[in-house]
């Protein structure tokens, strides 16, 4: 196991070994999360001198001693490896005191004997919807819902403004009128700050008459364009401006150079004999699950959050104390 040595070592691997990148394990990203006082550490995994997978991990302290790491998205396996990652770095993180080690592979993880994996909450989505950003325009409307599709042209014809350029304020003014309707709790303004700050973020601000109604925030990491956040404002919703947002975003991804689009979370789910996405109705991601969908694209599902355990009792008393936590 290694540390990197720059940023073009880090992100050349990762553009030249995965498909579908996946921003949280991008250097950039590991920046914005030390920006804000997070502890980041990376990781190459070698074997015979080639490098099969790497880990960006962010360090956590426990109340009670000890660490414990979490690797967003990752680790990043090479395409063709097929070998354990962790089973021979025990040692090191007992060195290390670490409790355990949260991930979110993309794939599901061979057996690991070294460690006790518990699938846990997931923090980010593991399910998301993937459009093909190699498809022309007219293909791709094609592909949409009838109604997404009549809600988009709707929206066109409301003598809308689409304005590209960065507006924090705007973001964070419509994002909390979001977050208050739909009863979700926001990061806070620092978390969004640093991510405007950054150059692989973009926004997408829609207006009527001066007044802006709807708004995105995308990241560009390689071959994806990510759609992160979204906010609106109800007292528009008839203008259809969350529509026209994405929209907008899928055009722009294309512009880029961009292969794929990903919606960045839907309700996790499996298809029936009759090839319908059957979901939990009532999930966190329901609501958004029934909006992504409309515009067509394909469900790409990961085993979701595991956590590999080195210190059991230590880690019972990091859960008591999180529901604990939950309760107060």
């Amino acid at each position: 196991m290694k540390i990197p040595q720059s940023k073009e070592q880090w992100d050349g691997w990762i553009l030249g070994n995965t498909a579908h990148h996946q921003f949280p394990q991008s250097w950039e990203w590991g920046e914005i999360l030390r920006s804000e006082g997070r502890a980041i550490e990376r990781y190459i995994f070698e074997k015979d001198g080639v490098i099969n997978a790497l880990a960006q991990v962010i360090v956590v302290l426990l109340p009670f001693g000890g660490v414990y790491g979490f690797v967003p998205k990752g680790p990043v396996l090479a395409q063709n490896y097929t070998g354990g990652i962790l089973d021979n770095f025990r040692n090191f993180f007992i060195e290390r005191k670490v409790v355990f080690t949260r991930v979110e592979p993309s794939y599901p993880l061979l057996p690991i004997s070294n460690f006790t994996p518990v699938p846990t909450i997931d923090i980010n989505p593991r399910a998301t919807v993937i459009l093909d950003l190699t498809k022309d325009e007219a293909h791709l409307q094609n592909e949409m819902h009838q109604k997404t599709r009549y809600n988009i042209h709707l929206a066109q014809k409301k003598n809308l403004i689409v304005k590209t350029e960065k507006n924090l304020a705007v973001f964070l003014k419509l994002m909390k009128q979001t977050a208050k309707r739909d009863g979700f709790r926001l990061h806070t303004d620092k978390h969004y700050r640093a991510i405007f700050d950054s150059e692989m973020s973009r926004q997408i601000t829609i207006y009527h008459e001066n007044a802006p109604v709807a708004s995105g925030v995308f990241i560009q990491f390689g071959d994806t364009f990510t759609y992160l956040y979204g906010a609106s404002d109800h007292e528009y919703r008839a203008l259809m401006a969350p529509y026209l947002v994405q929209w907008e975003g899928i055009k722009m991804g294309k512009s880029l150079g961009c292969k794929y689009y990903d919606f960045f979370g839907i309700a996790p789910g499996q298809r029936n004999r009759g090839g319908e996405y059957i979901y939990d109705p009532h999930h966190q991601y329901a609501g958004v699950t029934r909006f992504k969908f409309g515009f067509g694209g394909e469900v790409s599902t990961a085993p979701g959050t595991i956590d590999l355990v080195v210190d059991m009792p230590k880690y019972c008393l990091y859960k008591i104390l999180r529901w604990v936590r939950r309760l107060l």
